[in-house]
């Protein structure tokens, strides 16, 4: 790649991409990343409501269905098949119940031995 050429790539396709720079290789993506990040979305929603089916919940929107953390506490209970100690708020009513859920759920990860970084 030319470096006038790598000077286009947006940031957002640099975030989309694997450390290694290749993981939209094989797709027609130059100059438009942000299609390369909305099919990663889709891909990631699409995966999130088949485990969230299960309790009879969807995402539609990242952004907002997360927002508050009874999605994530739902999703991290599905995937661990046990519910999350200690419980969550499933009807927050402010931004500081948004986060204790958020941390509830973050803790569960952490607690089972994945690596957080970045959060």
């Amino acid at each position: 790649m030319a470096a006038a050429e790598q000077l286009r790539i947006s940031q957002i396709g640099l975030v989309a991409r694997s450390p290694e720079g290749h993981a939209a290789k094989g797709m027609a993506i130059k100059g438009r990343e942000d299609l390369w990040v909305e099919i990663q979305a889709n891909t990631f929603r699409n995966w999130v409501n088949e485990h969230l089916r299960t309790v009879g919940t969807e995402v539609r929107d990242l952004a907002t269905d997360f927002c508050d953390g009874t999605r994530l506490c739902a999703l991290v209970e599905v995937l661990q098949k046990r519910p999350l100690r200690p419980s969550w708020i499933q009807r927050p009513a402010n931004q500081h119940q948004y986060l204790e859920n958020v941390a509830t759920a973050l803790s569960a990860i952490a607690a089972d031995g994945v690596k957080l970084v970045n959060i």
